[in-house]
């Protein structure tokens, strides 16, 4: 099979398109014919070498984490999937990744696509709808509560906030000022996140925008509690005066099915801004670091 390979940490010029041994799925696991993958900011630092104490790949490697195909083989034990199947599924990253024309992972991972949506689309719900909805649920939030979202326009901002819209809580999006018609559209309300607060206003927030994660707690009440996926700035929390718990996607079928079956209802919608070949995987990178407006998708 074919499959792009990063040879050695650093820039995009270390990807190369190769053939390699199609792999078997083990007992418990699914091989996939992919026929769409994403690429996320975290692909970015993985490529780069930043989570290399935390995420050590053996090289060459193949990224990528959010997939679509179809099931092309079962392993032993698998039962309730049938070859032929379309799925989306959430890769490990552990170097055996979705930018490849097959992959294999546990059959946990996998989740039913809805035939009314494209593999590509399929492909752009994975990480981006599963965080989104597990920052919610860390929250503990309830009809009526009022939930500011930094990085509101990005993948995991948007799934979190129409999530809250489904729950009849209240978003309020926390964008860039050249941004608020466009989040105000999104979510009803829009404040500029680049300000710090003055008066804080808020009890519960999702902080999904590294930048301004600092001007983001200063919205928040005492007592208050905001949910992480960035880092969180030293010194940000002063005196521990809000709670803040950073967490991390969790692979859930469950809650991928829920997932799915929003973006099928209409009730989700994770724009794609660009779609390139499985051997445009440089320039898909880059134009995720050039800032792309909504999910860049490999069309394999």
């Amino acid at each position: 099979m074919k499959a792009v390979l990063l040879k050695s940490y650093g820039d995009v010029d270390q990807f190369g398109v190769e053939d390699v041994a199609t792999p078997e799925p083990g007992p418990g696991e699914v091989l996939l014919r992919l026929k769409a993958s994403a690429v996320n900011p975290f692909d970015l630092y993985l490529r780069q070498g930043y989570f290399t104490q935390f995420v050590p790949l053996t090289l060459p490697a193949i990224l990528g984490g959010d997939a679509a195909g179809i099931i092309a083989k079962l392993g032993a034990g698998v039962s309730g999937w049938s070859v032929g199947e379309r799925v989306v599924a959430d890769f490990m990253a552990n170097g055996r990744g979705a930018h490849a024309e097959y992959g294999v992972v546990p059959s946990t991972s996998i989740a039913r696509l809805p035939d009314d949506l494209s593999f590509e689309q399929g492909a752009a719900l994975v990480k981006a709808g599963l965080t989104g909805r597990q920052t919610v649920t860390a929250l503990g939030i309830k009809a009526g509560d009022r939930v500011l979202v930094s990085g509101a326009l990005g993948s995991v901002g948007r799934a979190a906030i129409q999530y809250l819209q489904e729950l009849g809580a209240k978003p309020v999006a926390g964008v860039r000022p050249q941004r608020l018609e466009e989040a105000r559209a999104l979510a009803g309300q829009a404040i500029d996140i680049t300000l710090p607060a003055s008066t804080p206003a808020f009890d519960f927030a999702i902080s999904a925008a590294a930048p301004v994660a600092g001007n983001l707690i200063s919205h928040v009440r005492d007592g208050g509690t905001v949910i992480s996926i960035v880092p969180v700035p030293v010194g940000a929390n002063a005196a521990n005066r809000v709670t803040i718990r950073e967490i991390f996607h969790q692979t859930d079928a469950t809650t991928l099915d829920a997932v799915l079956d929003a973006a099928a209802r209409g009730t989700l919608i994770i724009p794609i801004a660009q779609t390139f070949l499985l051997d445009e995987l440089g320039a898909a990178h880059t134009a995720v670091a050039a800032g792309a407006p909504g999910k860049v998708v490999l069309k394999h």
